[in-house]
C-alpha cells in the first residue's frame, strides 16, 4: 500500500524539524564550548615593553569561569563551593585560584579534592586578569574587566592589578623587587591584541628561572645515603626527550615517589645546544593536572633500567 501524499508531507515536515532542532542544539552547543585559554610565550630583550600592561604572576591554579562553572586550563571541571561561584555572572572570566605568595601547595590542595571543603576555599581568592568574551583590545577588556569584577561585590573575586613600564630597565627593577617580595615574576599583555586561545607574544611571562612540566616515567634508585630510596625521577619530555630531576626531590618524595604518569614541574636555567634544559631540578607535583594519557609498560620499564644517562 502506497502512503498517502499527505502522510509523505508529514514525515518530510518532521524530518525538517528534526533536522532543525539539531542544528540549533549543535550551535548552542558550540556556544556553550569556552574559548581555548591564551597561553604565555617567555619574555626576552627587545620586546616593546610600552606596549603591554604589566601584573604580578600568582602563582596558583589556572581557572576559566565560562559562564556557568569553572574549568581548569586542560577544560576539566573544578569542583568549587557553591557559595564561592554564587552571583557570578554569564561572562566568561580568566584569573588564577590563589592562596597568597609562597602558598601554591594549598590552592593546589583545595582544587584537587573531590568534594570542595569550604575551610579550604576560604582561603583562596579568584584573580581575575582577563575576559575571554569581550572583542575588544585589551585596552578596551581592562576597564569591563574590573567594571564586572567591582558588580560582585565578593571580596574574594579580585581584579588582579595592572599597570605600564616605560622601558626594559624599569621592568626588570620591577621584577627583582616582586620576586624579592616573594612573588613568582611578572605578566605582560599586549594592550592592542583581542583574546587568542593558544601561545603567541600577545601575552609573556617574566621570571628569573625557567619552568616547565614533564611526566613521571620511572624511578631511578638511589646510592649512598638514598640507598633503598629513589635517586632520581625519569620524566619524560613533551618531545619524547628524557631527563632525571634528583636535584630538589624532597626526602619524602624519595620514599613514596610520585607514581608513573604523574606531572611534574621542574626549574631550569637555559638551554643546552642539544635544546635540552641546564640545571634542571625537581620544584613540584602537578595535582591540579590530568594524568598523562598511557605510558606503555615499554617505555616504564625501560625508564626503571636507570644506569646510563640523563637523557636519550
Amino acid at each position: 500500500m502506497r502512503p498517502s501524499p499527505v502522510s509523505c508531507l508529514q514525515r518530510l515536515s518532521m524530518g525538517r524539524g528534526q533536522l532543525w532542532f539539531l542544528v540549533l542544539l549543535g550551535t548552542a552547543l558550540a556556544r556553550a564550548q569556552p574559548a581555548p585559554p591564551t597561553l604565555a610565550q617567555h619574555y626576552r630583550p627587545g620586546i616593546d615593553v610600552a606596549a603591554y600592561w604589566v601584573s604580578e604572576k600568582y602563582d596558583g591554579v589556572r581557572a576559566l569561569w565560562t559562564g556557568t562553572e569553572l574549568q581548569s586550563r586542560q577544560g576539566l571541571p573544578i569542583r568549587a563551593p557553591a557559595w564561592f561561584t554564587a552571583g557570578w555572572p554569564a561572562t566568561p572570566l580568566d584569573g588564577e585560584l590563589w592562596a597568597g605568595r609562597g602558598r601554591f601547595d594549598a590552592a593546589q590542595s583545595a582544587v584537587a579534592q573531590a568534594v570542595p571543603q569550604d575551610a579550604q576555599w576560604r582561603t583562596l581568592r579568584y584573580m581575575v586578569f582577563d575576559l575571554p568574551g569581550h572583542a575588544g583590545g585589551f585596552d578596551e577588556r581592562l576597564p569591563a574587566l574590573r567594571r564586572t569584577v567591582a558588580a560582585l561585590g565578593q571580596p574574594w573575586v579580585q581584579a588582579v592589578p595592572q599597570w605600564r613600564v616605560a622601558s626594559h630597565a624599569a621592568l626588570m627593577k620591577q621584577l627583582h623587587d616582586h620576586e624579592k617580595a616573594g612573588a613568582e615574576g611578572l605578566m605582560l599583555r599586549r594592550a592592542d591584541a583581542p583574546y587568542r586561545g593558544g601561545r603567541s607574544d600577545d601575552l609573556l611571562k617574566l621570571k628569573s628561572f625557567d619552568d616547565a612540566e614533564a611526566v613521571v616515567v620511572g624511578h631511578a634508585p638511589g646510592k649512598g645515603k638514598y640507598a633503598g630510596q629513589t635517586g632520581a625521577l625519569v620524566v619524560e619530555l613533551p618531545d619524547g626527550r628524557r631527563l632525571r630531576l634528583g636535584s630538589g626531590l624532597p626526602d619524602a618524595l624519595r620514599r613514596a615517589p610520585p607514581p608513573l604518569g604523574t606531572v611534574v614541574t621542574y626549574r631550569y636555567n637555559g638551554t643546552h645546544a642539544s635544546g635540552l634544559p641546564r640545571f634542571a631540578r625537581f620544584w613540584r607535583v602537578r595535582a591540579d593536572a590530568p594524568p598523562a594519557s598511557e605510558i606503555s609498560g615499554k617505555s616504564a620499564a625501560s625508564a626503571r633500567q636507570t644506569s646510563a644517562g640523563s637523557s636519550r
